[in-house]
């Protein structure tokens, strides 16, 4: 089993047997790509300068921003923001962007607001989620509880939302993981080892990808 999951994500993180049309250009043009963009530099920078205890998460904060660039996510709920680093690269690709975090943690709220100070309002930070709003994409870390509901995500999303949840592997969120891929209101995911990424679209069939 363990070689066969190996020899379909090999196959597919190259496009292979990946019949939509949306999932191979997803796969090619941004999760499997290496291009570099100048924000990345220009991020690492700041934080090495002004920040440098914070810890790092290069692929997750590099998919980040291809993603959000991708589909231009304009209105953005990233949950358990952390030191809010993560939400620089989704504000990066665009001064239009308004990212909305949640995080608990009163110790990494006081260091994010002054992390996150460079975007000026573009960032909101909160301590609970949102009530009655639609994002284009929701970001969620799983290292505090309670988590949301499955309900309470899609409650926030619109049809063309996706979500990024980070990380997947991990012994807390294989059970969480393992649900959203199952349900049937969420139509197509993207298991990249790590993290995870789901589309709601349901003009699309459903479909589980190991990339």
């Amino acid at each position: 089993m363990a070689c066969f999951s190996w020899l379909k994500r090999f196959r597919q993180s190259r496009g292979y047997g990946v019949h939509s049309p949306f999932a191979f250009e997803l796969i090619q043009k941004v999760l499997s790509s290496r291009a570099h963009f100048y924000a990345f530099d220009e991020i690492a920078d700041h934080l090495s300068a002004n920040h440098p205890h914070v810890p790092l998460n290069k692929p997750l904060h590099h998919l980040s921003f291809r993603l959000v660039r991708h589909f231009n996510a304009m209105k953005i709920l990233e949950i358990n923001s952390g030191h809010g680093v993560n939400a620089l690269y989704l504000l990066s690709p665009d001064s239009r962007i308004h990212c909305t975090c949640v995080e608990t943690r009163s110790e990494m709220v006081a260091e994010a607001i002054e992390l996150t100070a460079i975007k000026g309002s573009q960032c909101t930070i909160l301590s609970a989620l949102p009530q009655e709003e639609r994002f284009d994409a929701i970001f969620l870390h799983l290292d505090v509880e309670p988590l949301p509901t499955l309900d309470a995500l899609i409650q926030l999303s619109h049809e063309e939302t996706f979500w990024v949840i980070d990380p997947v592997n991990a012994t807390r969120s294989k059970q969480y993981w393992r649900n959203i891929v199952n349900d049937e209101r969420i139509a197509i995911t993207f298991d990249m080892k790590e993290a995870g990424i789901t589309f709601l679209r349901h003009t699309n069939s459903k479909n589980h990808y190991l990339v």
